[in-house]
């Protein structure tokens, strides 16, 4: 039977997506109002502006999106996964991209074929999430290790970055949670990628934590459970 607060968390949840697709119209109608002014007056500072906060907002409402669209799931699809083949092409494109970026992206310890079950999109979402997280923020290194037990797979993603204050650790994977570091216009963020992460690994009965990294910065650490067949 459903409770009324398992109601209320679902009336919440459908008017977050109703309110994100409504948002929706008016940004498209200004993303051509810009484009417009663009083809009649040609490049110029305020245009930049205004087209930099249009995709902001553009980010910030995919992420409500995810993110209401993966809380009003009870249940993900799923299937079986090995920890190799789920992750290796993120890590392989990570490694790409922290080198455009003048940065070095270790994996001292790479997946194995580690039974896993679980949606594939989320999951592989999740760790993208994390480790671009890592890139976005670090000076010149990031590190990802795995792990594992008979219990479940760990996963520690570690920066050179500036890290953040102790009392922010617990609060980073509430939505529009943001750092006085990641306030910073520069940063791109919409204070939403955690919050997706911490949904998503939660649904695979596992947990999402942040600590100090040894590296100097941040320290993310993902544990999902192993499933064999």
């Amino acid at each position: 039977m459903v409770s009324a607060l398992e109601r209320m968390v679902t009336a919440q949840q459908r008017l977050l997506s109703d309110i994100s697709h409504e948002l929706r119209t008016p940004l498209t109608r200004l993303q051509l109002a810009t484009a417009l002014l663009r083809r009649r007056q040609g490049e110029n500072n305020e245009l930049n502006r205004i087209e930099t906060e249009t995709q902001r907002l553009d980010s910030m409402i995919n992420d409500l999106l995810v993110l209401s669209r993966n809380q009003h799931k009870n249940e993900l699809g799923r299937e079986y996964i090995r920890a190799d083949e789920l992750w290796g092409d993120v890590l392989d494109d990570a490694r790409f991209e922290a080198e455009q970026m003048g940065k070095t992206l270790d994996v001292p310890y790479p997946p194995g074929p580690w039974p896993l079950f679980g949606n594939r999109s989320a999951l592989e979402s999740a760790f993208e999430n994390v480790v671009r997280n890592a890139l976005r923020y670090s000076n010149t290194h990031i590190s990802v290790a795995f792990a594992v037990d008979n219990q479940g797979l760990t996963i520690n993603v570690d920066d050179d970055g500036p890290g953040i204050n102790p009392e922010d650790l617990e609060q980073i994977f509430r939505p529009f949670y943001r750092t006085d570091e990641a306030r910073d216009r520069a940063s791109g963020g919409t204070g939403l990628g955690l919050a997706i992460v911490e949904n998503a690994i939660r649904q695979h009965k596992g947990w999402v934590k942040a600590g100090d990294s040894s590296l100097g910065g941040l320290r993310l650490a993902i544990w999902l459970p192993l499933n064999e067949r």
